[in-house]
């Protein structure tokens, strides 16, 4: 089956074919010939029908990125300084260090 220029892009449907009933397979919506010609090619003995795309279908929708929360970074952070703060404190460095000398 070729397919002129002017029609892509355009979605390709296979089915399977049992006594009067179509059974639905696969589609995959092409833009060259050779696409089409690789999707006929999968789907060999099974009947391929065409369908137009609709505009929605082709539109292409900017990526939309949710902002990573830092908040397990910061409780981290926090943690590792509470440690080092009771440490100091439990054996007495920080108190050396500003003059605290018991």
């Amino acid at each position: 089956m070729d397919i002129r220029k002017d029609e892509f892009p355009v979605a390709l449907q296979a089915y399977d074919v049992r006594g009067d009933q179509e059974n639905f397979v696969a589609e995959q919506v092409v833009a060259t010939q050779a696409e089409a010609d690789n999707f006929m090619s999968l789907y060999a003995g099974r009947l391929i029908k065409t369908r137009e795309v609709r505009p929605v279908e082709t539109k292409r929708y900017p990526v939309v990125h949710r902002k990573r929360s830092n908040g397990a970074v910061w409780i981290v952070l926090v943690l590792i300084i509470a440690i080092l703060l009771i440490v100091g404190f439990s054996t007495g460095w920080i108190q050396s260090m500003i003059g605290q000398s018991k």
